[in-house]
């Protein structure tokens, strides 16, 4: 992980944490269900006022991480293209005309994978704002159906929060309902950990992409023969670490990702 800063999981994960925000109301009623908060009549009909502002933020996140995997791994392969390119340039002849058109594909490449990085920003930040707000919800009605059925665990101290759902006794419908708690709680954690890591993961990568163009930009013609080969060495370096977490992703992630 340290190496390579994300795995399959992250990829996998968040594809499907995406399409949680995408079915949040759906979350919301199934989970009223549970606790016989919904006619059978209105089956279907989302209607929880109290929720309404985190259901729009959770639209309005959800569009993030457009690129899905295909996009993704078409990204990479340019990238790799570019990168296996610009390396036998610089093994060469720094000074070939190709160098200009390499400089303006691995610019290019960098800028994509910046956006990428700032769409798992936006992705934590929607994920901050709405789960949390969700299980929250979760909470306040489990206690409220606790105090109603009588299951409220006898004993308590009266400074114990209305949201603590530890305070109830079980019953089918109660189990059944901190149950999805639960499994919302781990959604919310792997939606989390999932983007930070890729977020990290292109943060790290266009970092590399554009320290390689700047090295490149600092080379003088003039240079002598040794402190030309030098120099193309150390301009190589960013772009051969790049190189390498490309091709670890692309072998070991993306090409079992679509």
């Amino acid at each position: 992980m340290t190496t390579h800063l994300i795995e399959y999981d992250d990829v996998a994960y968040l594809g499907f944490n995406i399409g949680y925000l995408e079915k949040l109301p759906e979350y919301i009623e199934a989970f009223k269900i549970k606790l016989d908060l919904v006619p059978e009549a209105e089956y279907g009909k989302y209607m929880e006022p109290v929720m309404d502002q985190t259901v729009a933020a959770a639209r309005k996140g959800s569009p993030f991480w457009s690129a899905r995997a295909k996009q993704i791994r078409a990204l990479h392969e340019d990238t790799k293209k570019t990168l296996t390119d610009m390396i036998t340039v610089l093994d060469s002849n720094p000074f070939d005309s190709r160098i200009a058109q390499l400089t303006q594909d691995t610019l290019r490449h960098g800028a994509e994978f910046k956006r990428q990085q700032e769409e798992c920003e936006g992705i934590i930040e929607c994920a901050m704002q709405t789960i949390p707000r969700f299980m929250d919800f979760m909470n306040v009605r489990t206690y409220e159906y606790a105090e109603r059925k009588g299951l409220l665990v006898k004993g308590q101290s009266s400074k114990v929060p209305q949201t603590l759902s530890s305070a109830i006794t079980d019953e089918s419908s109660l189990a059944s309902a901190r149950s999805s708690l639960e499994w919302h709680r781990r959604a919310y954690n792997t939606t989390i950990l999932s983007a930070g890591n890729i977020g990290a993961y292109c943060s790290r990568l266009s970092g590399l992409l554009n320290a390689t163009v700047r090295e490149i930009q600092a080379l003088k013609a003039n240079q002598p023969a040794r402190g030309m080969a030098v120099s193309c060495q150390s301009a190589a370096s960013s772009a051969r670490e790049a190189q390498r977490l490309i091709h670890h992703t692309f072998d070991n992630i993306l090409r079992f990702s679509i």
